[in-house]
């Protein structure tokens, strides 16, 4: 079974519970595990590309690293007595200064942050946006105004990024200087953006899109047994972990 066909609900409400849950944990093996686990349902469960997955990971890695290096260095305390350091007085300074430092506080903020990454990229690269949206109308109470609204805008992105590149290749083509950082193009692409919001806005009036009254779906989603039992293998695993693991 795709990970894809779990109902997005119950995977965003696994997805964020899990966070929470992780957030009160200090256990190293069971962020490695979870970020690990995460990896694995991707690649084998889903349709998500590797090479997409590699990518998104490397903000993650240079962030987890960042997070490491601080807690090693800056962090108080010490996870290594000075009775221990005694009898390495031939190891060279750097060496002894980082062993020194709160090593454990270091690799708890870096998997950490790992483990919520490998969760925030589980759920995005497995969801549907438009899914994601029909599952909040009707398992969530999500009002049909605000959802379509949201559907509206997540399809303008596109339409916006688009824009974005046409008007910096027609400020180059009248030899107008608009650097990288230029707010230019950003400007002008931000004006035709609140003109299409505006015509797709009225476009919804017109068909009705108001709320106020009961709308017939053309897409249903449901909640069957196998989404029930994602999220309690993957909340069990969790509180499993943080009573039984030891590190």
């Amino acid at each position: 079974m795709k990970l894809e066909n779990l109902n997005p609900s119950v995977k965003a409400a696994a997805v964020m519970i899990g966070a929470i849950l992780l957030s009160f944990s200090y256990l190293i093996s069971l962020n490695l595990i979870l970020f690990m686990l995460c990896l694995a349902g991707l690649l084998f469960f889903s349709d998500a590309r590797a090479s997409r997955i590699g990518k998104i990971l490397i903000p993650a890695f240079l962030a987890a690293f960042g997070l490491f290096m601080m807690g090693l260095l800056y962090a108080k305390g010490s996870s290594v007595t000075d009775a221990e350091l005694t009898g390495v007085s031939g190891v060279p300074y750097a060496v002894r200064a980082a062993m020194s430092q709160n090593l454990r506080t270091a690799l708890q903020l870096s998997t950490r942050l790992l483990a919520f990454a490998g969760l925030g990229i589980f759920f995005a690269l497995s969801t549907d946006g438009e899914d994601f949206i029909f599952s909040l109308m009707h398992q969530c109470r999500l009002s049909p105004k605000f959802a379509y609204s949201i559907l509206a805008a997540y399809n303008l992105m596109p339409h916006m990024m688009r824009e974005y590149q046409q008007v910096r290749t027609a400020f180059a083509v009248r030899g107008i200087p608009a650097g990288p950082l230029s707010m230019k193009p950003l400007f002008t692409m931000l004006v035709n953006s609140i003109r299409w919001s505006s015509s797709v806005a009225m476009s919804m009036e017109s068909k009705g899109f108001s709320g106020k009254r009961n709308r017939t779906f053309y897409r249903i989603p449901s909640v069957k047994w196998y989404d029930i039992v994602f999220f309690a293998v993957l909340i069990g695993g969790i509180l499993a972990g943080m009573v039984f693991l030891k590190i």
